[in-house]
């Protein structure tokens, strides 16, 4: 009777584990399906407010496929991946090309204006018709694209209707976007170029003052030159994806987070965004490095880092102190000696002068060409 009773406390213990690990299908009770496989779950990025302003994780340069010719994800699941990804914002802005044919030195016929702008339109519509159902927030863009060499890339951003922007001449294009309001970017401006110098076009645009923003960051790639740019020509500064594969292909396979722009706002809105904008409270965050304004960039570590006095050397005049990063970034920094690495949400032990505040040189932030914010931290 014993036997039984346990043979019996056995079967139910392993049903009880059965149930809570997987569940049976309604077509077929002997196929067991894993709890959770299609939870989808958010990867959530931790960071702090800062001067009253909530830092929300933006995404201004995205690609969707048909309007795109070139990416390969669509529009509805690129507004998934992004708040999976632990986004809040995402801009969609697909290319409008702006193309000269070789043989006749003409640019493209008229029959592509309706439709190069109708289908950048439509890739936006459906976005703004997915985000609802993921808490996200989409702002309105297009990338008016030309030659790299002699006119650069651009992107619109809050423009209000995609199909009047075109025009064969791409600097009227940009002017375009202006007259609906559009905040325009400056999109990787050394890319496959031989260094950071403007060309012509650049130079045009830049002082008819229809630029607002750059792109500092670009997929993999930092050009720390236009952190004087932006500073000089008073430009919010970005970091992007650029995105035209999957996310997961360059961030999430190598346990990174994405190219994120962080734009300090009050609400999550439209009217926001460009406000935090337009003001250039923006920080540009890539592969473990934050790059924007210097006082913007002490204020964040202040309100990440949070200090707690631990033993105290009367002997040698020594306070021992720890450093706590509360946030999903990790950070570098010097205090007196060689670097030091405070991975995101843990802690470090670090020694300093008795009555002294922790002085942290942060490596991994910059404002400017080898330039990194100085920042005292209190105890």
């Amino acid at each position: 009777m014993k036997k039984l009773f346990f043979l019996l406390s056995a079967l139910l213990v392993g049903a009880t584990v059965s149930a809570q690990t997987h569940y049976q299908t309604t077509s077929n009770p002997e196929t067991l399906i894993p709890v959770g496989i299609n939870s989808q779950p958010r990867k959530e990025i931790i960071l702090p407010e800062v001067n009253g302003y909530t830092p929300y994780k933006v995404d201004l340069h995205i690609h969707t496929t048909p309007a795109s010719g070139d990416a390969k994800m669509a529009v509805d699941a690129r507004v998934k991946e992004a708040w999976r990804d632990g986004l809040d914002v995402i801009a969609i802005t697909d290319h409008m090309g702006v193309k000269i044919l070789p043989e006749t030195g003409s640019a493209t016929p008229d029959n592509v204006k309706a439709k190069k702008g109708a289908r950048c339109y439509k890739s936006v519509q459906v976005a703004e018709k997915a985000a609802p159902n993921w808490g996200m927030l989409v702002i309105p863009g297009i990338e008016i694209t030309g030659s790299a060499k002699t006119i650069g890339h651009y992107n619109a951003l809050f423009v209000t209707n995609n199909k009047e922007l075109y025009d064969y001449d791409p600097m009227q294009c940009i002017r375009n976007a202006r007259k609906q309001g559009a905040l325009i970017m400056h999109n990787h401006p050394g890319w496959r170029r031989k260094d950071l110098v403007m060309i012509e076009f650049e130079k045009k645009a830049y002082d008819e003052k229809l630029i607002d923003g750059v792109e500092l960051m670009n997929g993999v790639s930092f050009y720390p030159a236009i952190l004087d740019r932006a500073k000089d020509h008073k430009l919010f500064v970005t970091a992007t994806t650029d995105i035209h594969g999957t996310s997961a292909e360059l961030y999430g396979y190598n346990n990174h987070l994405r190219n994120m722009t962080l734009v300090f706002a009050k609400e999550l809105s439209l009217d926001a965004m460009r406000e935090g904008l337009k003001e250039r409270r923006t920080l540009a965050y890539s592969f473990g490095t934050l790059a924007g304004d210097e006082q913007l960039l002490s204020d964040f570590f202040k309100a990440a880092v949070k200090t707690k006095k631990l033993v105290e050397n009367k002997k040698k005049k020594t306070q021992t102190v720890q450093l706590t990063n509360t946030t999903s970034l990790p950070f570098v920094f010097k205090t007196n000696g060689n670097p030091i690495q405070l991975p995101p949400l843990s802690s470090i032990v670090v020694t300093v002068r008795s009555g002294k505040p922790v002085t942290c040189t942060v490596l991994s932030m910059w404002y400017g060409v080898e330039k990194h914010p100085v920042v005292k931290l209190t105890y």
